[in-house]
């Protein structure tokens, strides 16, 4: 199907199984929101796998003009990552 929905927080919490199926299975993206702004969403392991180390680069790549700063600061978060016991990082 690979559509997207966007609900609300009630309704995700209300159907949160339901919704997890949707994203194993049909691999929606589904964009949850509060007051009307959209504040999460699910979507398929995959596509975030694939994306994962994108962040950092872009984030490297706008703030160029720092020089040795940003590279400290690459570093840092780096290492940060690799002490963090509460998630599993491929380094």
């Amino acid at each position: 199907m690979n559509g997207s929905l966007t609900i609300t927080l009630t309704e995700a919490k209300a159907k949160f199984s339901e919704l997890i199926n949707r994203v194993i299975y049909n691999k929606e993206k589904i964009y949850i929101s509060k007051k009307g702004k959209n504040v999460a969403a699910l979507g398929p392991l995959e596509e975030i796998e694939d994306h994962k180390e994108e962040g950092l680069i872009l984030a490297k790549q706008g703030l160029a003009d720092l020089g040795d700063e940003i590279d400290i600061m690459e570093k840092y978060i780096y290492d940060a990552r690799e002490k963090d016991v509460s998630r599993e990082v491929d380094i």
